[in-house]
C-alpha cells in the first residue's frame, strides 16, 4: 500500500474562482451601501438628466416644424439640413453673442427667455457672391395669417419681438444680428 503525502500547502488559485469572489466583494459592498448615500446617487443622476434636457433645449429644438418657413422668394432655396444647421448655430450665437453693446446683450437675453414663442422665415439671399440664409424671427402670436408662410413679415419696432440674423452656411457662422427697436 502506498502511502500518500501531502503538505499543508494550498493549491493554487482557480483564476475564474477568484474573479468570481472579487465580483462576489464587490457586489456586497454595493449592496452595503446605506440609503443616504444611494439618495445622494440617485439626486445626481436625476441632476444629470436635467442638464442634459436643458443642453439640448433651444431654437432647433424650442421652435416647433409648424413655426418654420423656407420662402422661395430669395436668390436660392435653402435646403432643411441648412435650415437645421442655421438654427443651432443661431443659439449658439445667442448663448455667447460677441457684441460688447449692452442693449443687444439685453435684446438677446430676452430673446432667450422667449425662444417657444417664435416663428421663423428662412430666405436665401447672396451677399458679396457668398450664399447666405437670411432668418426672420416674430412673435408666433401676432396674426399674420397665413401669408407669413408666402411672405416676409416686415414690421417696425416691436422689439425683441422681430430679429433677423444672417447664417453663412460655407462657414458656419452668424452675421448681422439685429432686433428691432421700440416706439
Amino acid at each position: 500500500m502506498k502511502k500518500i503525502v501531502s503538505s499543508n500547502t494550498p493549491d493554487a488559485t482557480n483564476p475564474a474562482m477568484a474573479l468570481w469572489l472579487a465580483i462576489a466583494g464587490l457586489w456586497r459592498r454595493v449592496a452595503d451601501l446605506d440609503r443616504s448615500t444611494m439618495k445622494c446617487i440617485l439626486i445626481l443622476l436625476f441632476a444629470l438628466a436635467i442638464l442634459e434636457s436643458r443642453a439640448v433645449a433651444g431654437l432647433d429644438t424650442d421652435i416647433p416644424q409648424t413655426n418654420r418657413v423656407v420662402l422661395s422668394s430669395g436668390r436660392w432655396k435653402p435646403s432643411a439640413e441648412e435650415t437645421q444647421k442655421a438654427l443651432a448655430a443661431i443659439q449658439t450665437f445667442l448663448d455667447s453673442p460677441s457684441t460688447t453693446n449692452e442693449w443687444m446683450k439685453r435684446e438677446i437675453k430676452k430673446i432667450l427667455e422667449h425662444t417657444k414663442e417664435y416663428r421663423v422665415q428662412f430666405v436665401g439671399v447672396v451677399r458679396d457672391g457668398k450664399r447666405l440664409i437670411w432668418c426672420n424671427f416674430f412673435r408666433a402670436a401676432d396674426a399674420f395669417g397665413a401669408d407669413w408662410k408666402r411672405e416676409q413679415v416686415r414690421v417696425m419696432d416691436g422689439g425683441f419681438w422681430f430679429w433677423q440674423i444672417e447664417y453663412d452656411p460655407s462657414a458656419g457662422k452668424c452675421l448681422n444680428f439685429g432686433s428691432n427697436g421700440y416706439a
